[in-house]
């Protein structure tokens, strides 16, 4: 086994506002609150080794994001989730924690999938518009959006990054439903497309990512090994 632990931490409402850069830094600094011995890179600048699964979108919650953090020394995972608990500021909490076997592949090489929760308020149509539309999808060849990249604007399919859509529901204020999405650098779906695939203003809803995963077949597989397979 080697000294990297993996670590599943939920973002609250307290923090959605945060960038991905601005949480690393809440991160580290907690790191260094809590006097953990992290292991540091080499080089004119130092900096604790630790890595992060894709980065959330602003404004978003999460029940599962994920980091890799590699110690100097040998320490408990269950001692590392108590400590560090302790110094992170309100709206982080790190939920689950195990040591990674050697030569595990990385947080990014491993997930390409993601499961979120919506909750839709009333303007935005009922849980009948949302299937209906979700069937529709399903008989269609393609869905073309325009994306802009770095190397200009592209033409993407995107329909075959909507894996699924379940539990559509009505509450008392709207309608919330889950769904599974394509995440990574192949397969990405981000959220204004949701929208546009399911006819809704993802500006109005409160999207929550409840998973992240990798997409065997029709499997998805978390990245900390001992949570089971969805």
């Amino acid at each position: 086994m080697s000294n990297v632990i993996r670590f599943q931490f939920s973002r609250g409402s307290e923090v959605r506002f945060l960038s991905h850069l601005d949480l690393v830094r809440t991160m580290e600094r907690a790191i260094r609150r809590a006097g953990l011995p992290m292991a540091y890179s080499e080089g004119f600048t130092p900096r604790p080794i630790m890595s992060y699964g894709y980065a959330l979108p602003v404004g978003i919650l999460s029940e599962a994001e994920y980091g890799d953090f590699t110690f100097a020394v040998d320490l408990d995972p269950e001692e590392f989730v108590r400590c560090y608990n302790q110094h992170l500021p309100k709206g982080l909490e790190v939920l689950w924690a195990e040591r990674l076997p050697e030569k595990t592949p990385t947080l990014m090489g491993e997930i390409n999938a993601a499961s979120w929760r919506l909750f839709l308020p009333q303007t935005s149509g009922g849980p009948e518009q949302i299937k209906a539309r979700w069937e529709w999808l399903q008989g269609v060849d393609s869905f073309v959006v325009k994306r802009d990249t770095k190397k200009g604007s592209r033409e993407i399919d995107i329909c075959p990054f909507l894996f699924d859509v379940y539990e559509i529901a009505p509450s008392s204020t709207g309608t919330v439903f889950d769904c599974l999405c394509g995440l990574g650098n192949e397969a990405n779906l981000r959220m204004e497309e949701l929208g546009d695939l399911l006819g809704f203003d993802h500006l109005e809803a409160t999207i929550t990512r409840t998973g992240q995963f990798k997409k065997v077949g029709n499997h998805y597989f978390p990245p900390l090994g001992n949570r089971g397979c969805k």
